[in-house]
């Protein structure tokens, strides 16, 4: 009997404890992004070295070919703000990558675990939004730092 009920209380908290996290995604496509146009997201999983050389080519093949490690694949249409929850595989690094016509700069987002429960990510026409304005310094920084001299005055002729 007492392992019946040992069986019947710890097998519930395996199987829980093997089921995958879940990533809630916010997409913000304004209406200029992708020329206007819809353009695939995928999230899969991702070995960190491979994800550091793979190209954008390599990357976009996986949209129409079947590959065990794309999670979730989703197309995006200018002009919306997408959420959505993905189950994701507990301690595995992640790739969100955006197929973009004519990328320009950064179209893909890595994840390293421990993975975060959240990701918003803005888009712009061919690339994902990265960093903020520079935070202002702190104030004793700003007044101990040397003013630049002003500029001379033209000379008059």
């Amino acid at each position: 009997m007492k392992r019946q009920f040992l069986f019947c209380s710890v097998v519930p908290l395996l199987l829980t404890a093997c089921q995958p996290a879940t990533l809630q995604l916010r997409i913000k496509a304004p209406p200029g992004t992708n020329q206007g146009r819809p353009l695939y997201m995928l999230v899969r999983k991702v070995d960190p070295t491979q994800y550091a050389v793979e190209s954008y080519a390599e990357v976009s093949a996986r949209a129409f070919q079947s590959d065990p490690n794309v999670l979730h694949s989703e197309i995006i249409y200018p002009g919306t703000l997408r959420r959505l929850q993905v189950k994701v595989p507990p301690e595995s690094p992640l790739a969100v990558s955006f197929l973009f016509t004519a990328p320009d700069g950064t179209w893909q987002e890595f994840l390293n675990t421990p993975l975060p429960p959240s990701l918003d990510v803005e888009l712009l026409e061919g690339r994902i939004q990265t960093g903020a304005a520079p935070a202002e310094p702190p104030r004793e920084e700003a007044k101990a730092a040397p003013e630049a001299p002003a500029a001379p005055a033209p000379a008059k002729s």
